[in-house]
This record gives C-alpha cells, structure tokens and sequence, in this order.
C-alpha cells in the first residue's frame, strides 16, 4: 500500500490542479489564481510526477482534463472548499436575508414548467434573491456548466462527465393536442389516423424528425411533420390556431387545456418516458447556496 507523506507535498498544488479543471487553460488559470503562466505550467508538470498522469493534453479547445482528473477533481474541489469554510469560520446560507444572484440554464419547456414555482418560492422564503434565467438545451446544456455560463441547468440532457452532478427531478411522458373542433380528432384516435394527420415538431435545432419520430421508424412508420419550430411554447398556439397536431410534453399541454380549446389525447403508440434533471458542476457541491437551490427545485420538480 502506497504511503502519502502529507509535510513532502506542497498543497497549493491542488489549487493550481482546481483551476486547470475550472478554466481548461493554463494562462487563464494563472489569471484565476494570481500566477504566471510559467508557474502554471510548472505547477502542472510536479502534478503531473505527483499523480504519475498527464492530467491535461492540450486540444484545440484548450487543455482537456485526462480520466483520472475528471475523477479525482471533485474531490479535489471539495477539499479546497472545506478549506475555505474552516478559514472564513464556517459558511453559511440565510435564503431570508441573502441578496446572492444565480444563473440558470432552462428550455422555455423546463421554465414553464418549474419557473413559476421556482419564482414563488423566492418572494415567500428569499426575497432579496435574483435569478438570471438563460435559454438552454439538451446539446448545449453540459458545455454552459463547463463554461460557467450557468450555475445549474435543468430539462433533459445527456449524462453528465464525472465532474458534474446530475439529480433526477421527475420523469415525463407524452400527450397528443389538437385543437378543439378538430374534424379529424372526432372519436378515438388510433394509429392509423394519427399518421394520417398534419404533425407539428419542436426542434431547437430544426430538425423535422425527432423523438417520436424515432420511436416510429422502429416499427417502420413515419407520419407528417408539417411544422418545425425551435420553441416548445409556440406549440400549443400553433395548434389552436391550425390543424396541425403536437405529441409533446404532458406538462407542456396540460396546464393550457383549461384556458385553450385543445384537444388532448394520449398517443396511440408507447413513447418512453423522458427524464427531467437538475445539473451542475462539481465545484458547487460544497456550497450552502447552491444547495438550498437545488433544494428547492428539487421540491418544485416534485410537485410539476
């Protein structure tokens, strides 16, 4: 078993390793800490004969953590902020009297769906707290954490790298909607009229074949996506107004069915339930705010 002598290792070492991590870029990271470059890099070269790993390998992008950093930065990460906790006398988080901003990163979808509530919790229990609310998606989610372009994400996104953490809010299923005098929806809607139908698909990249599209080329079927938008709120207007029909998220329809004259009807074929998350980075774990945070959304997302 391998024996560490604490006293033989400079741990201001592991500040320039966190830094590496938060800023994939050597003279940023310098920035970040207050070094130069050159120590930076030398720091880097004593990690690396430390953990006997490269660590980083420089891309185009900048420098790309190895495996074994990616495991080991969080811990890393919570290290540093206990540190620092036990040297500012233990920190703490007042929701009732702190006037801290947060970034977040939601779909129109996740914040029509969590927003709401998220926003009433924050006039009754933290009122002095702001919000900075940023359009997100499933392909540019992870890379805003990354960027620090938001503190937490939520909606669906892919699974996370190990530095981040990633906490399931609620699974979500599909609806059918059309409008309410829809000649076509009369009666049951079986497979067969379903295709029959003029389709609308939410795209925030354009794509005219998506989830349920994919879900019926398994079985060799295809139906006509007439309509391709890029925002799922445009959704239930474009229906109401047309005869186009949606097959979209349930909480997307269903909190409109009593102020629109829509239709709503499940799909005649299974699709897979979907699972809505809440994301962030590994740097946040440790901090009181960021944990009341993802308290609280994680109660929203319970009662969505």
């Amino acid at each position: 078993m391998k024996t560490v002598h604490l006293a033989s290792i400079d741990l201001n070492l592991l500040v320039v390793f966190d830094a590496l991590v938060a800023e994939g870029h050597a003279t940023r990271a310098a920035e970040r800490i207050g070094l130069t470059q050159p120590a930076v890099s030398h720091a880097l070269n004593r990690l690396r004969a430390l953990f006997g790993d490269p660590l980083f390998v420089r891309s185009p992008r900048g420098m790309v953590a190895t495996p074994l950093a990616q495991d080991i930065a969080p811990g890393v990460r919570s290290i540093l902020e206990q540190v620092e906790g036990i040297l500012l006398g233990g920190r703490t988080f007042d929701p009732a009297s702190s006037t801290r901003q947060f970034t977040l990163g939601l779909s129109d979808y996740a914040a029509f769906v969590l927003l709401p509530r998220l926003t009433a919790r924050l006039d009754r229990e933290a009122p002095g707290v702001s919000l900075v609310v940023r359009n997100t998606s499933r392909s540019v989610g992870l890379p805003m954490l990354e960027d620090g372009g938001a503190e937490l994400i939520a909606g669906n996104f892919p699974d996370p790298p190990t530095h981040m953490r990633e906490e399931l809010l609620y699974e979500e299923d599909f609806i059918c909607a059309g409008r309410g005098d829809h000649s076509g929806l009369d009666g049951m809607v079986d497979l067969d009229r379903y295709l029959s139908l003029r389709h609308l698909q939410v795209s925030m990249k354009g794509n005219p074949r998506g989830y349920v599209d994919a879900v019926l080329a398994e079985k060799g079927l295809k139906r006509n996506v007439a309509v391709t938008v890029g925002h799922f709120l445009m959704a239930p207007m474009l229906v109401d107004a047309s005869d186009l029909v949606a097959t979209e998220p349930r909480r997307l329809f269903a909190p409109l069915a009593g102020r629109l004259p829509l239709r709503l009807f499940p799909p005649p074929l299974d699709i897979p339930t979907f699972r809505v998350v809440q994301t962030w980075h590994a740097r946040h774990d440790a901090d009181p705010g960021h944990q009341w945070l993802r308290r609280v959304l994680r109660e929203v997302g319970q009662w969505a």
